[in-house]
């Protein structure tokens, strides 16, 4: 498949306006290519918070930041932040009980993954991360699932909010952390080598649980399609693996169950086998990893990693376990990709893999690259 560059270039203005014209309740953030992916449960894209209250906020407020520090000994709240909070404005005093990851596809949310992934917080304070949309998540988490103390969604859409003393105290005191669907390369682009990035970890190393959907579980492996153009097709992978599109990235967040991953989610439906398989390919010939490992996440479906490594699969779909014990046999600019050696492990609800092996009790299928084409032509 080819695209003008006419055609990509009028993706960001398509999305802008759709985002203005459809309902917020109804679509969420998408991932990196414009799709619908987010939530019809929590997902809320839309206009931006009103003009805004005082600190935090209580129970339901949001819009821009107020003034001065709380009594837990918060820093004053940025004036240009936009969060809304749901619960106790205050910092919960209690100790998460993960780490815990959670990894979902993309469309609605997982309910039984969240109900898994939310007990490791605790009953604390819930961080829900962005940088577009509103506070579709706060009622969600606070009312449906439950068992929290707190849901405090942040726009954060700039380096400068993303050191913000105010922004990293409440990740680093967060006890669950959620990274929302959007455009994963203004997450990377905003947050990587910030303040934020070190909370995120800080709460990790205090056993908080993390999670994101779509573009929010895009950035969760060590490595990452970044997005950095647009989204790439696998049709475009495959036919050059250094096209324009392809942009890897990697040195965001090292967390150890998915050192050597890197995910991919709408798996099935964006039928995104293709460029997964070249997204290892490259890893390997750029010298990146000599055994890199794809998982691709289907739309309704999560993968639960608990405290010990073990991820079990929840949801309708299912997740693609991909490892490689050769490299390609082709994979340089202006070539079509070419790779054999590939093993894909078809998970599906119940099933589990040990991470960051990837070792699982399910039997693989052999998947090889030759002539633009994927052997066999249907791997899901």
């Amino acid at each position: 498949m080819h695209r003008s560059t006419a055609l990509a270039s009028l993706r960001p203005w398509l999305a802008s306006l759709l985002a203005l014209t459809l309902p917020c309740f109804a679509i969420s953030c998408s991932s990196e290519d414009g799709g619908t992916g987010g939530s019809g449960n929590a997902g809320a894209s839309g206009n931006e918070g009103g003009a805004g209250g005082a600190g935090a906020g209580g129970a339901g407020e949001g819009g821009a930041g107020g003034e001065g520090g709380g009594s837990d000994g918060a820093p004053p709240v940025p004036e240009d932040l936009v969060h809304y909070v749901t619960g106790n404005a205050l910092d919960a005093d209690v100790t998460p009980t993960g780490p815990a990851l959670l990894l979902m596809g993309g469309s609605a949310e997982v309910i039984e993954s969240l109900e898994w992934w939310m007990p490791f917080a605790a009953g604390g304070d819930v961080v829900v991360l962005r940088t577009s949309g509103e506070d579709g998540y706060n009622d969600f988490l606070y009312s449906d699932i439950g068992g929290c103390d707190s849901v405090e969604t942040m726009l954060v859409t700039s380096r400068e909010l993303a050191n913000d003393p105010y922004v990293a105290f409440r990740v680093r005191n967060a006890e669950a952390v959620f990274l929302a669907g959007g455009d994963q390369a203004t997450y990377l682009n905003n947050w990587m080598g910030t303040a934020v990035e070190d909370a995120l970890m800080e709460a990790w190393g205090r056993g908080a649980a993390l999670g994101g959907t779509s573009a929010g579980c895009a950035v969760l492996g060590e490595f990452m399609f970044a997005a950095y153009v647009d989204t790439v097709y696998s049709s475009e992978a495959l036919e050059d693996p250094y096209n324009e599109f392809m942009t890897l990235e990697r040195g965001f967040l090292p967390l150890p169950p998915l050192a050597g991953v890197i995910t991919d989610q709408h798996f099935a439906a964006r039928d995104r086998m293709g460029r997964l398989a070249t997204f290892l390919g490259r890893l390997i010939q750029d010298g990146w990893s000599t055994a890199p490992i794809g998982l691709g996440v289907d739309e309704y479906t999560a993968v639960a990693i608990d405290p010990e490594g073990v991820g079990r699969v929840y949801g309708e779909g299912a997740a693609y376990l991909m490892k490689t014990s050769t490299p390609p046999t082709s994979c340089e600019p202006g070539v079509p990709f070419a790779m054999s050696g590939l093993t894909v492990h078809k998970l599906v609800a119940g099933d589990t893999v040990a991470l960051p092996a990837g070792t699982t009790d399910v039997p693989g299928q052999a998947l090889a690259v030759e002539n633009e084409a994927l052997i066999p032509a249907d791997p899901y």
